[in-house]
């Protein structure tokens, strides 16, 4: 999506020096306090309410084990009230952390290949953010590093909500979605440039999760100020993510009547799911290849049954929630809303993942109501179709990165390696493919979009990491290798003790068994194959409601549409039709 209100992407009132000599930490701070829109950072509660300094010399820690760094930290405001989105005497308030390796007045090595290697590395955030992360992986691997809070000093839904107006806070949301991260990256590049006395090289984006959905932002939107990006699990498509969050707990809440079906009992459904379907991908691992594959059925872990598990056991109604939960949100019409965690992926099935307020991960449905009080929890999942309406007429437009139109990164030169764990039990790995099949349909396919950005499937692996698959090693360090030695990754090294090395696969490829030799060693796997089939693609096509006009929510025209002819039903119902194309 591009910015779709308060496009106002200047940095008003910025006046970089013009930098020709370094300048110390002290002094950096004396510069940022003359600086029109700057005002000190104020940590969030708990926290003591007490403005920071504009910068520090932070000395280097054995434990953990951190390199000496100046960091400065300031809140930038160059709008505010109604006219720019936010409520009665709101300012806009992004908060904006940025690191540097020392430089020779504070006792480093400086503008030299050295203690800083001349490059910015910018760290996104997760959730909805509301804090400053850490940005010591960038400043102890030799990169300036920068981070944001997005724009708000809490991680809950509340700041995108004007509550005694019941109006989205379009002015929050704006920076949420773009501006805090455009003000994270131009502050950090024009801070190098002070504080050095000479511009970066290079200007990289790391992120996962927040993160990766905001590195899918800037590469939309300011994709030629970058050299590559980093993104894992994006959250791009916001809304529909929500949706699938929240319908384990809708679903497992109507059929069984209360909340009977455990987490435990998931996980124990989703252990057999994943012995049943183990040897699908060609070894027996524990971990599946690609999910999609696997079609056990939760009626075998029905109590007293000699297939149920003897501890974990479901109800016959447990058994059609897990049934239901493992397909994935549909419509009235049995038309796919989005896409399902799986089986496999240990999701939450109560209030759990990931968001705060009324009802848990339920509280983000308040912006589409634009009320913070509105608590649906025992709403019938007969209106679960009319709530994702809802919120993706009210809040997509605001809240969701999903047009592949990168033309700026494209045409930048820059490079994108995004990644996705395949047993992902916050963000289903599935939109993650489906985005890059989008991508692939705009750029002439796979074989041309993969020159420039590149699509990694992690199997067995949890949210940004974890999980009894292979762990991606290097990540980072392989885009920028891509970026700077211009040799695409064919593979990426990933692994654990339990199960050795073996390659992630650039998509649709996978990784395959060579069928002889020790399956813990890398040697004895291979990239492979196509796991784009027609059945797969047809499997992921996602209902577009008729208020959608902007990028393709589906492909329907190699797919025989089954669910078309299903009862003829849904034809002429507006909000359910089923357009192909836009």
């Amino acid at each position: 999506m591009q910015r779709v209100l308060l496009v106002l992407c200047a940095i008003a009132g910025f006046a970089p020096a013009i930098a020709s000599a370094e300048m110390s930490c002290a002094a950096l701070g004396s510069y940022l306090a003359t600086q029109p829109n700057l005002s000190q950072f104020v940590p969030p509660p708990p926290a003591a309410q007490v403005p920071v300094p504009f910068t520090a010399l932070v000395p280097a820690t054995p434990t953990p084990p951190n390199a000496a760094r100046c960091e400065a930290k300031f809140i930038y405001s160059a709008r505010g009230g109604p006219a720019s989105g936010y409520a009665v005497g709101q300012n806009q308030r992004i908060g904006i952390v940025v690191g540097f390796p020392l430089n020779t007045l504070d006792g480093g090595s400086g503008a030299v290949q050295g203690a800083w290697n001349g490059k910015v590395r910018n760290i996104g955030g997760g959730g909805l953010q509301g804090n400053l992360s850490s940005i010591t992986a960038a400043t102890n691997t030799g990169y300036v590093g920068s981070n944001t809070d997005t724009g708000h000093p809490t991680g809950s839904p509340a700041f995108a909500v004007i509550q005694d107006t019941h109006e989205l806070n379009y002015g929050t949301l704006d920076d949420f979605l773009v501006e805090s991260i455009h003000q994270q990256y131009k502050w950090a590049l024009a801070l190098t440039k002070v504080y050095y006395g000479t511009a970066a090289t290079r200007n990289y984006w790391d992120g996962c999760s927040t993160g990766g959905r905001e590195g899918l932002s800037m590469a939309l939107n300011f994709g030629e100020d970058f050299d590559g990006f980093l993104t894992g699990a994006p959250a791009n498509f916001h809304t529909r993510l929500q949706v699938a969050t929240v319908w384990p707990f809708w679903v497992q809440k109507e059929l069984t009547g209360a909340a009977t079906l455990t987490q435990a009992k998931m996980n124990a459904a989703n252990a057999s799911a994943v012995v049943a379907c183990d040897a699908q991908d060609g070894l027996t691992d524990g971990i599946l290849g690609d999910p999609r594959a696997c079609t056990y059925d939760a009626t075998n872990n029905i109590c007293g049954r000699l297939s149920a598990p003897a501890t974990n056991c479901l109800t016959p109604q447990e058994a059609e929630a897990v049934n239901r939960i493992w397909d994935g949100p549909r419509n009235d019409h049995g038309l796919r809303i989005w896409f399902p965690f799986g089986r496999g992926a240990n999701a939450g099935v109560t209030n759990s993942p990931p968001f705060g307020g009324p009802g848990g991960s339920l509280g983000i449905f308040t912006w589409s109501h634009r009320d913070l009080n509105f608590d649906f929890t025992s709403e019938p999942l007969a209106l679960f179709d009319d709530e994702t309406k809802l919120a993706t007429r009210v809040v997509a437009p605001y809240s969701d990165i999903i047009s592949t139109d990168l033309r700026r990164a494209k045409k930048g030169g820059a490079k994108i390696l995004m990644w996705h764990g395949g047993a992902d039990q916050l963000i289903p790995w599935r939109q993650s493919v489906h985005y890059y099949r989008e991508a692939a349909e705009r750029y002439d396919g796979f074989k041309s979009v993969q020159t420039w950005f590149r699509f990694f499937l992690a199997p067995g692996v949890t949210h940004c990491g974890g999980g009894a698959g292979p762990q991606p090693q290097a990540l980072f360090d392989t885009m920028v290798n891509w970026v700077e030695t211009g040799t695409a990754p064919d593979s990426i090294m990933s692994q654990n003790a339990t199960l050795g090395a073996r390659p992630m696969c650039p998509y649709p490829q996978t990784a395959i068994y060579n069928g002889s030799g020790d399956a813990k060693l890398f040697a004895s796997w291979h990239c492979g194959g196509n796991i784009e089939t027609r059945a797969n693609a047809c499997m992921d096509r996602v209902v577009k409601y008729q208020h959608e006009t902007g990028g393709r929510l589906e492909d329907a025209e190699s797919c025989k549409r089954d669910d078309d002819d299903r009862d003829g039903h849904h034809e002429g119902h507006d909000d359910d039709k089923h357009h192909d194309r836009d």
